[in-house]
């Protein structure tokens, strides 16, 4: 794996340490329409209900024969009139997705991968929640949550485990190290299904701080994107005991005067920078075309 851009550790902590003690964020409109009757909960490392577990999983050859058998089974419909995706995926597309999913994934590699990284198990709030946790070698590493988004899963995540955990191998110094926490949001991946509405990002978060507490972790950042970025601006709103920073790769802020001008279908305004109106395009094209929400 190639080196990765220096990214000293304090000066990350230090830029990001501003988000939690900033006002409201992009999304506490949003979090704030949410339910709050989620209680914190504070319970000692190795009480009742709240140990944690070592998980680990493989897949029966005869399931992953059954799915591959169901894929290639699929019955399509007739191919779409119009001859781009403006009527929805294209037929074409998703037959090349389902031949790909059907005789070319190798679940078996993936899972090799998952099974190689310590994962573990712990309910909180009457929920199982999986989740990694590498500890790096360097002793003074900094303790970091990372949340996934929607679609996806920790999967997205392996990749920066070593470079976090072990910089010392990718340029970077010991003072750069992490030690690294990925769950599963609820209802993803190995974590449990919840039966009731009452898992959301307010909810979640303090999930996680729970999770670093039992943990054993005293100081931590957060980092995530998509609904991960959701998840952490939560939990700097709420300002949990230890936690230090946040940061996001998608932080969920437009002006409310751009918000507005798009939602009325209006021309990008004539005061625009031309970064500014490259912004424009671009969010409205993804507003339009880039939206997976049904």
């Amino acid at each position: 794996m190639s080196k990765l851009p220096h990214v000293d550790r304090r000066r990350f902590v230090g830029v990001a340490a501003a988000t939690v003690a900033a006002g409201p964020l992009g999304l506490l409109k949003r979090v704030n329409t949410m339910t709050h009757a989620v209680t914190d909960v504070a319970q000692p490392k190795g009480r009742a209900g709240t140990d944690i577990r070592q998980f680990s999983f493989q897949a029966p050859d005869a399931d992953l024969a059954d799915l591959r058998r169901r894929i290639n089974a699929t019955k399509w419909p007739e191919r779409e009139w119009v001859p781009d995706s403006s009527d929805g995926v294209p037929l074409r597309t998703m037959q090349n997705l389902a031949r790909y999913w059907g005789s070319e994934y190798d679940w078996k590699k993936c899972e090799a991968k998952l099974r190689a990284l310590p994962q573990f198990t712990t309910a909180i709030n009457g929920l199982d929640v999986h989740f990694i946790h590498v500890k790096s070698k360097h002793p003074n590493a900094l303790p970091v949550i990372i949340t996934h988004g929607w679609p996806g899963s920790i999967i997205e995540q392996l990749k920066i485990i070593e470079p976090l955990t072990n910089p010392t191998a990718f340029g970077g110094t010991a003072a750069d190290a992490f030690h690294v926490v990925i769950p599963s949001l609820p209802g993803y991946g190995f974590s449990g299904k919840p039966t009731a509405a009452d898992w959301h990002p307010v909810s979640i978060a303090r999930a996680w701080a729970e999770l670093m507490q039992r943990l054993g972790y005293t100081r931590y950042v957060a980092q995530g994107g998509d609904w991960g970025n959701a998840v952490s601006e939560v939990m700097a709103l709420q300002q949990p005991p230890g936690l230090l920073a946040i940061s996001t790769n998608m932080p969920a802020t437009v002006p409310p005067e751009i918000a507005q001008a798009m939602a009325r279908g209006e021309a990008p305004p004539a005061t625009l920078s031309a970064d500014e109106r490259r912004a424009w395009d671009q969010l409205d094209f993804f507003y339009k075309k880039g939206l997976g929400y049904a």
